[in-house]
């Protein structure tokens, strides 16, 4: 009986000092993420997720500086926004470090890309993809604007237009309860 609770102790006392130490880890990381993210040099290449673009009847509402929005039938979140001034429609996709273009969205709204420009790839779930770099000169979300904003163009691969992390984090708030989102 002794023997049986010291070994439960004992495994409390490992989860225990486990989690102690990940909540250290992450408070030191935090709180010198600047360090560490001013000494990264820029690598061309890119996450993104491969999806075929699902249209949805669902409620969606936006006021100055705020969107929102119930997720699409097949349970993924898109965003319509204005790109350079023309409407273009966002699969939110937060794994995806930075925003991806396709081609013919890319040409939509005003951005060419010519062919000796695909000289990187990005990595999808489907496998690489040859991309170009491209800057998208203001996207407005809810009515809210974002100048400058780098953006990958993938020559194949992707059904829809990805919003990514670079986006998302120029916003105060992107949150997710259930099925709907919210950005701020």
């Amino acid at each position: 009986m002794a023997a049986m609770l010291f070994t439960k102790s004992l495994s409390l006392r490992t989860k225990l000092l486990f989690a102690g130490s990940i909540a250290i880890t992450l408070v030191f990381a935090r709180a010198h993420r600047d360090e560490f993210y001013g000494s990264i040099h820029a690598i061309p290449s890119a996450n993104a997720a491969i999806v075929d673009s699902a249209r949805s009847s669902d409620a969606k509402s936006h006021t100055e500086g705020h969107y929102s929005r119930r997720n699409a039938s097949d349970g993924l979140f898109y965003v319509d926004a204005l790109v350079n001034g023309k409407p273009l429609r966002f699969l939110v996709d937060t794994g995806a470090s930075i925003m991806v273009l396709t081609a013919a969205d890319a040409k939509a709204v005003g951005i060419e890309v010519g062919e000796q420009h695909y000289n990187s790839n990005v990595k999808t779930v489907g496998g690489k993809a040859e991309m170009a770099w491209a800057t998208i000169d203001r996207i407005e979300i809810g009515g809210r604007n974002v100048n400058q904003l780098k953006a990958a163009v993938v020559r194949n691969g992707l059904g829809v237009s990805l919003l990514g992390q670079n986006a998302l984090s120029k916003f105060e708030s992107v949150t997710i309860k259930g099925d709907s989102l919210s950005i701020r």
